[in-house]
């Protein structure tokens, strides 16, 4: 168990800049720098992010509408190793990605039926090549309904955690020899793939109230989970020590489904309400080959089943403005985290149409909560926070 604080510090700058060409085509360039320095008893992570984007869109023939981009991202980081259990190597890396992506949005039936198809193809620095193409039909029966219809391919690339982790955890302390299990990442770690599916559905069920349902499901493979393990020991540090070895592997296969509901009131000119609730199912077993019980008993019990959001937005005088949002999540019995209930308030003013100045005060409801944790040792406290955001844009 480690005592002691988490201090985490860091500041991030965007920059975005459109140009229209006429009624038909625009392009928009977009840079992004990040910072952040996280501190802490076991380690210390440095690291910079410089993110680009191009995007072009445009109308060809037949009233198609195509959407096009470029994406650049390189982070370079530094890990500092404070104690021997946990370590990442090497301790220097600098994540990579470049991506290019594009969308046809193509009128079926005029004004009422469109069909969207798209791919994302990107080279990262962990797994190379992927690609995440995307077919969507939306149909709009009248001036205040709609139903859409969704197929698409993700995926979750590997991260440092995946490829570098060395994590070494202290079993038996008992003679003959200590004993103590390691989790190590794996270059052979693969991204996690997922191919989804949706169907929704958007009413005005009466003046100024839509709601939106929709259904969807989800199919996983090469998931996160356990290798074969090892065993071997180890003289240094000293006294002789063994350590059983867990590599990080795609162990895992899965699926969800769920529901979700999302009404929209604006009772007055000034005032909005938006509500959602989910519902989500999840299922996660072994892959064939591999007999990776724990992980998938912690899959299983490491999402919420039910979710409620409740928002307010106000619009006040003098440019002001007053939001408040609630939210409940039930509780995730593998990592030990009870249902909570929290609550955020921003109140922003607006001055001109280029400035804003908000004030924003985050988990209000209690001094801290837990939102996800492995066990009652490493179950992390989300606290009270409150910060002032000033956003210009031209």
């Amino acid at each position: 168990v480690f005592d002691g604080s988490h201090d985490v510090a860091g500041g991030n700058l965007l920059g975005r800049w459109r140009h229209q060409f006429g009624g038909d085509s625009d392009i928009q360039l977009q840079g992004y720098y990040d910072r952040t320095s996280r501190f802490s008893p076991q380690l210390d992570e440095i690291r910079n992010t410089f993110d680009f984007d191009f995007l072009y869109h445009f109308k060809i023939i037949l009233n198609q509408d195509i959407l096009t981009g470029v994406g650049a991202r390189w982070s370079p980081d530094t890990i500092i190793q404070r104690f021997d259990t946990l370590d990442f190597e090497p301790h220097q890396e600098t994540d990579s990605i470049y991506s290019w992506f594009l969308q046809d949005r193509i009128p079926l039936v005029s004004n009422r039926l469109w069909l969207t198809l798209g791919s994302k193809f990107e080279h990262n620095n962990y797994s190379g090549f992927e690609w995440q193409p995307d077919a969507r039909l939306l149909w709009t029966p009248t001036e205040h309904q709609s139903v859409w219809a969704a197929v698409s391919r993700a995926v979750r690339t590997p991260s440092r955690l995946d490829q570098d982790l060395q994590l070494t955890d202290f079993l038996v302390a008992d003679p003959p020899i200590p004993i103590f299990l390691r989790v190590v990442g794996s270059k052979q770690f693969v991204s996690e793939k997922l191919i989804g599916s949706e169907i929704g559905y958007r009413t005005l069920v009466a003046k100024n109230l839509y709601l939106d349902l929709a259904a969807f499901h989800n199919d996983y493979d090469d998931l996160y989970g356990y290798g074969p393990g090892s065993g071997f020991v180890e003289t240094s540090p000293p006294p002789a020590h063994l350590i059983l070895q867990l590599p990080l592997a795609n162990a895992l296969r899965g699926s969800t489904y769920g529901v979700e509901i999302a009404p929209d009131w604006k009772p007055f000119d000034w005032w909005d309400l938006k509500g959602s609730y989910s519902y989500l199912h999840l299922k996660v077993r072994d892959k064939a080959g591999f007999t990776d019980n724990l992980n998938t008993v912690s899959d299983n019990g490491s999402s919420p089943h039910h979710q409620f959001v409740l928002q307010s937005l106000f619009t006040l005088p003098k440019k002001l403005e007053l939001d408040a949002t609630v939210r409940y999540v039930s509780i995730l019995p593998a990592q030990m985290v009870d249902a909570y209930t929290t609550a955020d308030v921003r109140f922003g003013w607006r001055p001109t149409s280029d400035w804003e100045l908000s004030l924003v005060g985050q988990n209000l409801m209690q001094p801290q909560h837990a939102e996800f944790g492995a066990d009652v040792n490493t179950i992390v406290g989300i606290r009270r926070a409150a910060y002032v955001k000033i956003t210009w844009k031209r």
